[in-house]
C-alpha cells in the first residue's frame, strides 16, 4: 500500500464509507500505536495519527523485511557455507594470533636460562663453578665477558653461547664485564631477578636470607625484570614482568612484590675531567651551575629547584663521594637534597 492509498483509507474512515474489513484493517493499525499517540481519530488529528500509524507500519515492514533476510541466509546452502568459512577463517586468525602473542611472552621473558628450561644443552656442556674461597674469583666466559664471583657464589654458564642469547646463571654476588654485542643479548638470570645488557659493567647482589637483592650498574645500560613467582604459565600469560631500567651509578633493588629504581650508595665519577673538578675549589658558583656540574661528572640527573637561581656556593668538595659533596653544598647554601627514584633534587630550606 502507498501512501496515497493509506490517506484515502483514512479519509473514508472518517467520512464513514470504509467497508467492514477496512475499518477492522484500521482498528488494528490503530491498535500499534503507542499508548501516548492513541487518541480518537478527528479531523483535527488525522493528520498526526496518520504520520504516527505510517511510521509503525515502515517499521515492521523493516523488521519483517530483515527476519526474512536472515532466514533465506540460513536456508541458502551457499551462504551456509559461505559462513561456515568465515567462522572458520576467523578461528584460524583468532589461533595464530594468541598463539603468537603466548610464544612471544614466553620467548621474551623467560623465568630461567634454556639450557636448564628446555634441556637441549648436554650437562658436559655446561660449566658449573663455585667459589668455596674467601677471596673474589674470576671467570672468562666464551665471549671474552670477564665475571667476578664473590665467596660463596655459585655461577653455571655454557661452554658456548647461542648465536641469539647469552644465558647464565648466578647465586650469590658477582661483578661482570660484559663485551658488547648487540645482536646477542647477555642475560643473568639471579634468584628473583633476570638482568639484560648487552655489553656494560654492573654488579649483582643477589638475595640472602631477608636482605633485597640489587644490581648495580657502572657503566652502560641495564634491563632488570621481576622475576618472583613468575613460574606459572597463565601468569607468564596473562602479563608482562615489571622492568627498570638503569644507567651509569644507578640500582634497581629487589623488594617484596617490585622493583625500585634509585642511585647506587657510592657514585663514582664517569667525566674525564673528573681531576680537574675534583680538585677545583668552587667561588661564587650558581648552585644551577654546580648541580649541572654535578649531573655531569656522575652521570646522574642532579636538579636544582627554581628558587635557587641567586644562591651561590663557595668551597672545596674534592677528595670525597657525591654524597659528602651534597652534604658539603648544602650546609653552606641552606639548602637539603633529596633522592626520588634515580633523580637528586636541591632544594631550599624553608
Amino acid at each position: 500500500m502507498s501512501r496515497e492509498n493509506f490517506h484515502r483509507l483514512l479519509q473514508r474512515y472518517l467520512d464513514g464509507q470504509c467497508t467492514p474489513d477496512e475499518e477492522q484493517l484500521v482498528h488494528h493499525w490503530y491498535q500499534i500505536l503507542d499508548k501516548n499517540d492513541q487518541n480518537e481519530i478527528t479531523p483535527a488529528n488525522v493528520d498526526a495519527i496518520e504520520d504516527a500509524i505510517w511510521d509503525k507500519i515502515n517499521q515492521q515492514i523493516n523488521i519483517g523485511q530483515a527476519d526474512t533476510s536472515v532466514r533465506q541466509l540460513e536456508s541458502n546452502p551457499r551462504s551456509k557455507r559461505v559462513r561456515f568459512w568465515l567462522v572458520a577463517a576467523s578461528a584460524a586468525v583468532f589461533l595464530v594470533a594468541s598463539s603468537t602473542f603466548i610464544y612471544l611472552r614466553i620467548v621474551c621473558y623467560p623465568v630461567k636460562p634454556s639450557f636448564v628450561s628446555q634441556g637441549t644443552m648436554p650437562e658436559h656442556d655446561i660449566i658449573t663453578v663455585r667459589n668455596d674461597t674467601e677471596k673474589p674469583m674470576k671467570v672468562i666466559l666464551a665471549d671474552e665477558s670477564f665475571v667476578e664471583l664473590s665467596p660463596g657464589a655459585l655461577f653455571e654458564y655454557p661452554k658456548r653461547f647461542k648465536t641469539t642469547d647469552r644465558e647464565v646463571r648466578l647465586v650469590g654476588d658477582a661483578f661482570f664485564a660484559v663485551a658488547a654485542n648487540e645482536e646477542n643479548p647477555f642475560w643473568v638470570f639471579h634468584e628473583g631477578m633476570i638482568t639484560k645488557v648487552l655489553g656494560t659493567k654492573f654488579k649483582i647482589r643477589a638475595p640472602n636470607g631477608k636482605a633485597n637483592g640489587e644490581v648495580i650498574v657502572y657503566a652502560g645500560k641495564v634491563d632488570v625484570y621481576y622475576n618472583v613467582d613468575r613460574q606459572s604459565f597463565v601468569k607468564r600469560i596473562l602479563s608482562t614482568p615489571e622492568k627498570a631500567s638503569i644507567t651509569t651509578n644507578q640500582r634497581a633493588v629487589l623488594l617484596p612484590k617490585t622493583l625500585k629504581e634509585t642511585v647506587v650508595e657510592n657514585p663514582l665519577p664517569i667525566s674525564r675531567e673528573v681531576d680537574a673538578i675534583r680538585n677545583e675549589t668552587f667561588r661564587d658558583i650558581p648552585v644551577p651551575a654546580l648541580a649541572e656540574t654535578l649531573s655531569g661528572l656522575y652521570g646522574l640527573d642532579v636538579v636544582a629547584g627554581d628558587n635557587l637561581e641567586g644562591i651561590t656556593f663557595t668551597g672545596d668538595i674534592s677528595g670525597v663521594g657525591l654524597f659528602k659533596q651534597l652534604n658539603i653544598i648544602c650546609t653552606v647554601t641552606n639548602t637539603h637534597y633529596e633522592v626520588v627514584g634515580t633523580t637528586i633534587f636541591l632544594k631550599r630550606n624553608h
